[in-house]
């Protein structure tokens, strides 16, 4: 097994970029849309990246592909397996597809069901194991040392978080000067690869990270200098509900990530709300927390112009309902 520096070292803005070439033969680029409304709400210049639609309706595409893609043939053909709580099964299973190779997703009981159905449309075998995720974790990890098939992590893999960063390459590409980017963190293969790209390119960006009070492993663990497992996990955004970050990823933020905010269940729904009424677009707990930073905790200077990644868009019926009623 690599030492976690070796793994970093791999992880470069010339090989974010290669991901980004490699990609552009099965995704298109993200829209990154002004918003006026916000920008009036908060008092700066708001654009969003909006990763809801991919063809998952998630950012977690990229990262799945690019580790697809980047498989020797001969192993690609023995499969791969995932332990996920919807969107990376999602990509995992649709990068299974388009290269024709066998996908196996481990999901907890507990998983959201439109995610799990939407899993199995696209080919994959889905495997129910356990109450949470990394009992779903562990299962999939035995499941791929008796056979032969890769498995594919969900955040703490370096072509994984390379793909992610993609998404960084978009971001200076298509905006000329920015000053922040808000960005979600579950496990924290996302913000590790744009705040590497990022902040490699352009040192001056901040990066804030946003993490669910239930779920802020991420924080503690920046706090305390090392991986922090969580005991119990309890958020509505189940794409964020890791219990704990990979050390690849903590590492990452630790060198890149200027700062983690906290956002309750509560603000999601309302960030939501507004996304929808506003912005006309969908977002599902773990897409809107970005916005629910911006919003109701992050305190962007006058003019600064920020960018806020909506992450992805498969809520349920259930959440976008207490969404539109929440005030």
């Amino acid at each position: 097994m690599r030492e976690v520096g070796s793994e970093i070292a791999s992880i470069t803005p010339s090989s974010i970029e290669r991901a980004a070439r490699d990609l552009a033969g099965y995704l298109s680029p993200t829209p990154l849309q002004y918003s006026r409304a916000f920008t009036h709400k908060a008092g700066c210049h708001v654009h969003v990246k909006v990763e809801s639609i991919q063809p998952i309706r998630a950012f977690k595409v990229r990262g799945a592909l690019t580790k697809v893609m980047r498989l020797h043939p001969e192993k690609g053909s023995e499969g791969v397996v995932t332990a996920s709580a919807g969107n990376h099964g999602q990509g995992v299973a649709y990068a299974a597809a388009a290269f024709k190779i066998p996908a196996t997703v481990f999901v907890p009981e507990t998983a959201n069901q439109l995610k799990v159905e939407a899993i199995k449309r696209l080919g994959a075998t889905v495997v129910q194991a356990g109450r949470n995720y990394n009992d779903a974790y562990l299962e999939a990890m035995r499941h791929q040392e008796e056979g032969g098939a890769t498995f594919v992590h969900a955040f703490n893999d370096p072509d994984v978080i390379a793909g992610q960063g993609t998404i960084g390459v978009e971001l200076l590409r298509d905006l000329d000067d920015f000053d922040t980017v808000l960005v979600p963190i579950g496990g924290g293969g996302l913000i590790g690869g744009i705040a590497l790209y990022i902040k490699e390119r352009r040192p001056k960006v901040r990066i804030i990270g946003v993490e669910p009070t239930g779920a802020d492993g991420m924080h503690r663990s920046l706090k305390a200098g090392r991986v922090v497992t969580l005991e119990r996990v309890n958020t509505i955004a189940d794409g964020l509900a890791a219990s704990a970050p990979g050390k690849l990823t903590l590492e990452l933020a630790q060198r890149y990530v200027d700062d983690v905010v906290l956002v309750e269940d509560a603000e999601m729904l309302r960030a939501i709300r507004l996304l929808f009424e506003w912005e006309h677009l969908l977002a599902e707990p773990a897409g809107a927390a970005a916005m629910a930073a911006l919003l109701y905790h992050y305190s962007p200077a006058p003019n600064e112009r920020v960018v806020v990644i909506l992450s992805g868009a498969n809520v349920t019926d259930e959440v976008m309902i207490r969404a539109l009623k929440s005030r």
